[in-house]
């Protein structure tokens, strides 16, 4: 194969995969088909069989979740005490997952895969799912100092990620109850303050609660 085909393979692949993560993110993975990436794609049915042999493998190479561990790394090196950093997390989150011009795709189609699991779910939660909770758990941690329970450290985890996830999944019925509402930067942002304030408010009841 000459340098200039191989150069066109891969810019097929490269489409392909902006395609899939597109269809995954918006339809999830049994709704979004194979015709239908390959035509965002502007490319043939069988390059999906080509390049990622079925489109399970299709799915399992658009699923790169660096952006979220970059933000990870990001925030363990941030300055300020971790109260700040949760509230730079959570920020941080919420735009991966909403901000619909800047957001991340993988995160998008990890959302789904909470809400309607397909069998790439093992592969979501051992690469994205469990270190996220991993990173978020040491945080509150450092926030409780050592005061709260690992079982009620874990339940204030789960709190936090549900109602960041609850404006990713309830989005169509957002839109219906509050028709005005859009997801632009702003509004992210002060959605990403009121969960932070609400569940710093929560640790800290928490926290006390176990020391009385």
């Amino acid at each position: 194969m000459t340098h200039e085909a191989k150069t066109v393979s891969e810019q097929t692949r490269e489409r392909l995969l902006d395609a899939a993560r597109e269809a995954f993110s918006q339809h999830g993975f049994q709704g979004a088909t194979v015709r239908e990436i390959c035509r965002r794609a502007e490319a043939n049915v069988a390059a999906v069989n080509y390049h990622f042999g079925n489109k399970d493998g299709l799915l399992a190479e658009a699923l790169n979740f660096a952006p979220l561990k970059a933000m990870q790394l990001a925030n363990a090196k941030a300055d300020g005490n971790p109260e700040v950093r949760l509230r730079l997390f959570i920020r941080d989150f919420m735009l991966m997952l909403l901000d619909e011009t800047n957001g991340s795709l993988p995160c998008r189609i990890m959302a789904r895969e909470l809400a309607d699991p397909t069998p790439a779910l093992d592969k979501i939660v051992r690469e994205a799912i469990a270190p996220l909770h991993d990173f978020l758990g040491k945080l509150l941690r450092e926030i409780a100092g050592g005061k709260t329970g690992e079982a009620e450290l874990r339940r204030c985890m789960h709190s936090i990620l549900g109602q960041c996830l609850y404006y990713r999944h309830s989005h169509p019925v957002l839109q219906r109850l509050h028709p005005k509402l859009r997801y632009d930067h702003k509004k992210i942002e002060t959605i990403a303050e009121h969960i932070a304030d609400f569940s710093l408010a929560g640790i800290g009841y928490i926290s006390g609660k176990t020391c009385a």
